[in-house]
């Protein structure tokens, strides 16, 4: 017969390995090329390869200063092998990135690529950078925090 004292040991063991967590390393979550997204009239993208949609209202402030201002406009999103987000689009002076939060896309931070305005930016997977191209321009090799401005060796 057991004595409480040996259940209680039993049952802790038993609990113990559920309340530890798994970590699945080696994860690359980066998209193999970037999304063209259209913002809707309720100021939305969506994605549904990806399973992705958010607000972008205050991406469009902070950019230029009118909650609407992208209102039927196209978005360039792609993500990095890190799981960063980066977005911009045409007139955008600079590449906003974001991560995933709980139900949210936290700013990372904000990197200036151009004074007047990107043109026809387009985002490229060049791991482990992201590359901004903008019509002729010289690419910029961009990093979630900050970009190179020539092609790293």
């Amino acid at each position: 017969m057991r004595t409480c004292g040996q259940l209680s040991a039993f049952v802790l063991l038993l609990l113990l390995p559920a309340c530890s967590t798994v970590t699945l390393e080696n994860a690359n979550f980066s998209w193999p090329v970037e999304a063209v997204l259209t913002v809707n009239s309720m100021n939305m993208i969506e994605e549904g390869r990806y399973a992705f949609a958010v607000d972008v209202a205050p991406l469009a402030q902070a950019e230029f200063q009118d909650s609407t201002a992208l209102r039927g406009k196209a978005l360039r999103v792609i993500r990095n092998s890190l799981g960063y987000y980066f977005v911009t689009g045409s007139h955008f002076k600079k590449v906003y990135v974001f991560r995933a939060g709980e139900g949210s896309f936290e700013g990372v931070t904000s990197i200036l690529v151009s004074e007047t305005g990107l043109h026809q930016p387009a985002l490229n997977q060049r791991p482990p950078f992201i590359e901004l191209v903008d019509g002729s321009a010289p690419p910029k090799y961009l990093t979630h925090t900050d970009f190179v401005q020539e092609k790293p060796r």
